[in-house]
């Protein structure tokens, strides 16, 4: 299992009152950063989902279907299919996507920004593995171009 001693969850400046916050359990970031690990040198992706209050019940990590896998992410249809049905099956919402940015920060490119405009209210998490030893992850919430950071906070 991954552990989380080399990633540097941002924003980790002392509580200021700024960002909002999203809870996750520590399984399951490991999971993810598992995940998109295995994924370099492309960009990989998934989904959070979980309960109306936003507790984060389950991760999906998802193959990478994009014609361009190394600087673009995107869950192919069927498997996109796949997770909503479950979801519907459960009463879950998916509440997050998360992919990762193999040689940028993470921070929204400008297609991040587009493509997050077909899930409103749905969080962002990126990844950064420009460093690999050293991953950094962060949280956003899109709202057309404005861009709001939320702070990381573990469970578990």
């Amino acid at each position: 299992m991954v552990t989380l001693d080399r990633l540097r969850i941002s924003p980790d400046v002392m509580d200021d009152g700024e960002a909002g916050m999203l809870r996750l359990p520590r399984v399951m970031l490991a999971e993810m950063l598992a995940h998109v690990e295995a994924g370099y040198p492309n960009e990989a992706c998934g989904v959070l989902a979980g309960d109306a209050a936003g507790r984060v019940a389950r991760h999906f990590p998802a193959v990478n279907a994009a014609q361009t896998p190394r600087t673009f992410s995107e869950v192919a249809p069927e498997e996109l299919l796949a997770i909503w049905n479950e979801l519907d099956a459960r009463d879950w919402e998916m509440l997050a996507y998360y992919h990762s940015h193999p040689a940028s920060p993470a921070y929204p490119s400008p297609r991040d920004v587009r493509w997050s405009q077909n899930w409103p209210g749905m969080f962002y998490i990126i990844f950064s593995l420009a460093a690999p030893d050293a991953p950094v992850v962060r949280a956003f919430l899109i709202n057309g171009a404005d861009i709001s950071e939320y702070r990381i906070m573990l469970e578990g």
